[in-house]
C-alpha cells in the first residue's frame, strides 16, 4: 500500500522488503535527497513515523508535483480528470509541447507532469540536452493516470514533511548525529548506453567522487546512511570500508525488452 503516484526508473517499491532488512530499528529524523517516486520515503513515513522528514531533489517539476500532492490534492485531481478525459495521441503531444515551452503553470503543471509520466512510453522520465521532456507516447491500454485514494493517502503522509528543491550536498548542514539519510542517486551506468538522463547532464566520474565525499562527510558526523547503487567493481572498491549487501532487483523500465528483468544491485550502509 505504498502510495507512489509517478513511475521512476530505479523505483524501489518492488524491493521494499529487502530495504526494510537494512533499516535501523528507530528512525527519528529522515532525509531523502533523490526522492524519485518516493517508495522508501512513504514506507518509512508510515511505519516508522519519524518526527522530522526532508525530501528533496534538483528536479523542479518533480518537487513541485510533491508540493501539489501535499497542499492542493483536490485541485490536482480536478486537472487530472480533464487529462484523463482528453487523453489521445494528439492531446499527449500537445501537452508535451506546452509543458516544454513552460506554458503550463502551477498545480496544472504538476497534473501535466503526472499525466505525461503515466502515459509516456514505459513510464520513463527522460530529458534531452535542452532539458526538454522527449519521451514518445506509450501504447498501453487503459492506463491509470491517477488513483484518487492513492493520491489522498500520499497527501496525508506528506503533511508536515519538508519538501525542497535542493542539490543533495546542501542537506549536509541540516543533518545531525543519529539521523538517517537514504540515497538513491542516478546510478553509475552499467554501460555507456545505460539510462542516466533525469537531467541534461549525464552522471559521470566526477559525480561519483562528489557523492563519495558527501557520504564520507555524513559518516564523519555519525549520521546513518543507506546508499543504493549498481553492482560495479568500482563502487564495491570505493565503499569497501562500509557494509555492502547485494540483492536482485527487477528493472521493468527499459526501452529494450531484453534489458528488463532481474539484475544485482548494492545496498551500502555505515551501521
Amino acid at each position: 500500500m505504498i502510495p507512489t503516484f509517478i513511475k521512476w526508473a530505479g523505483g524501489k517499491r518492488r524491493i521494499i522488503d529487502a530495504i526494510e532488512n537494512q533499516l535501523p530499528k528507530i528512525i527519528e529524523r529522515y532525509f531523502e535527497p533523490f526522492i524519485g517516486a518516493g517508495a522508501v520515503f512513504f514506507y518509512i513515513k508510515e511505519k516508522y513515523k519519524p518526527r522530522y522528514c526532508l525530501i528533496s531533489d534538483i528536479n523542479e517539476d518533480l518537487i513541485n508535483t510533491y508540493l501539489a500532492v501535499r497542499d492542493k490534492v483536490d485541485l490536482l485531481m480536478y486537472h487530472l480528470r480533464k487529462y484523463k478525459k482528453n487523453h489521445s495521441d494528439e492531446f499527449y503531444y500537445e501537452i508535451r509541447e506546452k509543458f516544454n515551452a513552460n506554458k503550463i503553470r502551477g498545480v496544472n503543471r504538476a497534473a501535466s507532469f503526472i499525466y505525461l509520466n503515466k502515459t509516456c512510453f514505459n513510464g520513463l522520465y527522460r530529458v534531452n540536452s535542452k532539458n526538454e521532456f522527449n519521451v514518445p507516447i506509450g501504447r498501453q491500454d487503459n492506463t491509470e493516470i491517477f488513483n484518487m485514494e492513492n493520491l489522498k493517502r500520499a497527501s496525508k503522509l506528506l503533511r508536515g514533511v519538508k519538501i525542497k528543491i535542493k542539490d543533495y550536498r546542501e542537506i549536509a548542514s541540516l543533518t545531525k548525529e543519529g539521523d538517517l539519510v537514504y540515497l538513491d542517486p542516478c546510478y553509475d551506468p552499467l554501460t555507456k548506453k545505460s539510462f542516466a538522463n533525469y537531467t541534461p547532464e549525464r552522471f559521470n566520474e566526477s559525480d561519483r567522487h562528489e557523492l563519495y565525499k558527501f557520504i564520507e562527510k555524513l559518516n564523519d558526523k555519525k549520521i546513518k546512511f543507506l546508499l543504493s547503487n549498481n553492482n560495479l567493481e568500482i563502487i564495491r572498491s570505493l565503499y569497501k570500508g562500509y557494509n555492502i549487501s547485494k540483492l536482485m532487483v527487477s528493472r521493468p523500465i527499459n526501452s529494450v525488452a531484453s534489458g528488463r528483468g532481474k539484475i544485482p544491485e548494492l545496498l551500502i550502509r555505515n551501521y
